[in-house]
């Protein structure tokens, strides 16, 4: 088959498949070909490139060393000569002007054609990783590209990396970049000046001895004379995993600096809510990976710390001393053994981890198309932390809440298992072993597969707590597979985010704006939100500045017996993200704001609602098992005694919660019944039952592309139960929310013998239930 040729400005060139045919790039038509094993840049694994003066072609007069050759262009005041050497096993070709020429100004244009296999890049931007792939599955380009000079480029297949390092020369601002969804070719056009004599360009490449993480070797290489990288940015870690489990032999990685190899060092591991060392594990540095093995012991379940230590350096497990190298890990039970698991968001960890955690709105800008590097490397302290932003230990201090949930369990006689979200979406731990599931802080950021877990939970009657703000507001993907997580790819809001909406979109509104603090809440507004996939009915705001919180609810049993009166302030620092409940009436909001403001919209939306609105604090659902604990700053509401009456209250709504599971003790000897009409089920015998099982209609198609990102029919009804046939009375109301999917209703006990349901559909078809269960009642 004739070789296809591709046809560029600069000059004209083909990817050609083995070593002696016509050269593929700029420097084999230099130094000629070789094979990928010799020099991977001169062999058919290297990307096309073409270099010259605009669209000036150098001509090109060899050196008879072979080793160097001089590059000008007729009429052209400008000459550069090019060298190539090899040193710590990567091959570098320097491109310089000569001296007589060194500062003719010139327009230098450096063009990448890179093929399909060449999909991994990573820059270092202000002391951050940003590692990106150059295409996405579907055919799109990443919309937050930090592609430019000093990139390097990575082929899988053949393991070779690629890159162009510009030094002494201001690059320019952007990169010109396309794909082509036919050729599946990424191009990359890197401009700059000449002008001064420090400039020259370092074309490199080398075959990666890891490759995880086959950016390593360049920026070890690069580290003792780059000023760019810093002396705190090695040693580098991370962990192959963030969900750990006694009995595993778990891989945390260690990027030594280049001068660390043979260095003795430890790996402490301490058990972060208890404050206990567990384990220190020596090894020794080796370039460029150092792979540690971190044998799980009989750890209890908990929040991890892992941090780098001298040998026999004295540890204080009680202190997270932020200017140490740090990675955190879950470490799940072998098998349930708790009422209550705490799932940890980490997925909101690799979320504002990505490309460093300094660039997190370039690394959403769009919404959806960007994407960023997964893996929790940390490189420096503080705010390079795989905990930027929503931190576990500054800001909200997310580890306040984890430690004092300990102490409540201990104090209310209940333990807790602890799970990663990504342990949640791989199966590895279920949900349906709990009564009670709290979400971590600011849990954004969900897969499909945890997105449908939790949903299925809820519709089984699970009991859910989530926390702070915007939860499971923005569904994304790893790549390139859920269990081999390099990238972490946002794919939209989930419908219907708030934020996304127009100007005349109204929010849910619970009371009118100049309320007083001891207004009930009595006729709340929905809003504009009725077909929302939002699994716990929630969308995203903020706490009002200076708005006080203040008792909303005094009849709730979580409220009830303590004295309160509406009005009544609950203290602490109230602030942050907070979760917005898309129709008011289907909740019993315990807590509210004293104010009422409008919410902006998200950035780059053209839309502004100034419609004032109060935001929540506390809340229980009226139908599902399910209750949120708004406001991110909540940890520092905690962590203070002197916050009596938010503990107090947050101490009720998890035990509220967590008894509600007792209705469903009987669930095995659910009984089933026959249908005795349209959406009528008789039990052939009257029974005390305390809940209802049935299914509805899924009306989600979660086989089609991005069904997260459009509104889905759904069901509206009431639920009621009769003795005699005659005689009928509510069992429950599901006329506020968009139902779908099986659904578990729980009342008091009572006794029936049939069942009947009345909705709609909002598409217009007849309203369905089928395969309805009858709970008995312990």
């Amino acid at each position: 088959m004739p070789p296809r040729w591709t046809f560029l400005p600069l000059l004209v060139f083909a990817a050609w498949p083995a070593a002696g045919q016509p050269p593929g790039n700029f420097l084999q038509r230099v130094f000629g070909a070789s094979t990928v094993d010799e020099q991977p840049l001169l062999s058919p694994a290297a990307p096309a490139f073409t270099f010259g003066v605009e669209n000036l072609e150098f001509q090109v007069a060899k050196d008879p060393s072979g080793q160097s050759a001089r590059l000008t262009i007729p009429d052209v005041l400008l000459a550069l000569e090019v060298s190539r050497r090899r040193q710590g096993g990567i091959d570098l070709y320097t491109i310089r002007p000569t001296p007589e020429t060194a500062r003719q100004g010139e327009q230098i244009k450096l063009t990448w054609t890179f093929p399909e296999s060449y999909n991994e890049s990573m820059t270092l931007d202000a002391g951050a990783l940003q590692g990106q792939p150059l295409h996405l599955p579907d055919g799109r380009m990443p919309d937050n590209h930090f592609t430019n000079w000093g990139s390097l480029f990575y082929n899988r297949e053949a393991n070779v990396a690629v890159g162009a390092q510009l030094n002494g020369a201001e690059p320019s601002r952007r990169a010109r970049r396309g794909y082509s969804r036919f050729t599946r070719d990424a191009t990359l056009q890197l401009m700059t000046v000449t002008g001064r004599p420090s400039f020259e360009i370092v074309l490199f490449a080398y075959r990666p001895k890891d490759a995880t993480f086959w950016w390593a070797e360049w920026y070890q290489f690069r580290a003792p004379a780059d000023e760019n990288i810093p002396a705190t940015f090695f040693p580098l870690l991370g962990s192959d995993e963030l969900g750990w489990q006694p009995g595993d032999r778990q891989m945390v990685t260690v990027i030594p600096g280049p001068n660390q190899a043979g260095a003795a060092m430890e790996l402490a591991v301490i058990d972060d809510v208890r404050r206990k060392l567990v384990a220190r594990v020596p090894f020794r540095c080796s370039l460029p990976v150092t792979r540690v093995e971190v044998n799980v012991g009989d750890w209890q379940s908990s929040l991890y710390r892992v941090t780098l230590a001298a040998p026999g350096e004295t540890i204080d497990p009680s202190v997270a001393d932020l200017n140490r190298k740090l990675i955190n890990v879950v470490v799940r039970p072998r098998r349930a053994v708790a009422p209550v698991l705490f799932v940890v968001p980490t997925d909101m960890w690799l979320a504002y981890a990505t490309n460093g955690g300094h660039d997190y709105h370039g690394w959403r800008t769009g919404y959806d198309g960007s994407i960023g590097y997964a893996p929790t490397l940390m490189s420096s302290r503080r705010r390079r932390m795989n905990h930027f932003y929503h931190s576990l230990y500054d800001r909200y201090n997310d580890i306040h809440h984890f430690r004092y949930f300990d102490q409540l369990a201990a104090q209310d006689g209940f333990s807790i298992d602890y799970a990663a979200q990504h342990d949640i979406a791989l199966g590895r731990v279920r949900l349906d072993d709990y009564n009670l599931v709290l979400i971590g802080n600011h849990c954004e950021f969900t897969t499909s597969e945890s997105y449908r877990r939790f949903l299925a939970y809820l519709g089984r009657g699970g009991g859910v707590l989530i926390h702070g703000g915007d939860s499971f507001a923005v569904m994304v993907d790893y790549l390139p597979a859920l269990d081999k997580p390099r990238y972490i790819w946002q794919r939209g809001h989930i419908w219907a985010h708030l934020g996304d909406q127009p100007s005349d979109f109204r929010p849910p509104v619970m009371l009118p704006p100049d309320a007083p603090p001891d207004a009930p809440i009595l006729n709340p507004r929905r809003g504009d939100a009725i077909d929302y996939l939002n699994p716990f009915h929630t969308s995203v705001g903020y706490w009002i500045p200076d708005s006080k919180a203040v008792v909303s609810n005094t009849e709730h049993p979580v409220v009830r017996g303590l004295g309160l009166k509406l009005g009544d302030e609950v203290s602490g620092p109230w602030g942050g993200e907070v979760d917005i409940l898309y129709e008011p009436r289907a909740w019993d909001v315990l807590i509210r704001s004293d104010k009422a403001a409008p919410e902006g919209r998200e950035f780059g939306i053209d839309a502004y609602d100034p419609t004032p609105f109060h935001r929540v604090g506390l809340a229980v659902h009226k139908n599902l098992r399910l209750g949120v604990a708004s406001g991110e700053n909540y940890p520092n509401i905690l962590v203070d005694p002197a916050n009596t009456r938010y503990r107090e209250l947050y101490r009720r709504t998890v035990r509220y919660l967590l008894d509600g599971a007792r209705a469903l003790e009987g669930q095995d000897r659910a009984i089933s019944g026959r249908e005795s009409g349209s959406n009528a089920v008789d039990l052939e015998r009257a029974a005390i039952i305390g809940a209802l099982r049935y299914e509805l209609p899924e009306f989600v198609r979660y086989d089609e592309p991005g069904w997260w990102l459009k509104p889905a029919p759904f069901a509206r009804y009431v639920v009621e139960g009769s003795a005699d046939g005659q005689n009928w009375f509510p069992l429950a109301d599901r006329r506020r929310g968009p139902w779908r999917g099986a659904q578990t209703d729980i009342f008091p006990p009572v006794e029936i013998r049939y069942v009947r349901f009345d909705g709609t559909s909002s598409n217009g078809e007849p309203f369905v239930v089928r395969n309805a269960r009858a709970i008995p009642a312990e």
